[in-house]
């Protein structure tokens, strides 16, 4: 899969944060889904369906983009 700059993904966090979306505590060393260009970071629970979504589009446009 061709990864871009701006891509969302997982990252173990290196201090303590919130999640973006429910705002609860992520602790040092906790697994997150990270999306660059809005600068947020998600926990499990709430990044995991946009995550799979975000790889089934890129899955799909790497086998398009093979067919040329």
């Amino acid at each position: 899969m061709t990864r871009y700059k701006n891509d969302p993904y997982p990252l173990r966090v290196r201090f303590r944060c919130q999640c973006s979306t429910c705002k609860c505590t992520l602790h040092k060393g906790t697994q997150t889904y990270y999306w660059p260009l809005e600068h947020k970071i998600l926990c499990l629970s709430c990044g995991e369906e946009d995550f799979r979504q975000f790889l089934l589009s890129a899955q799909d446009e790497d086998f398009y983009n093979s067919q040329y």
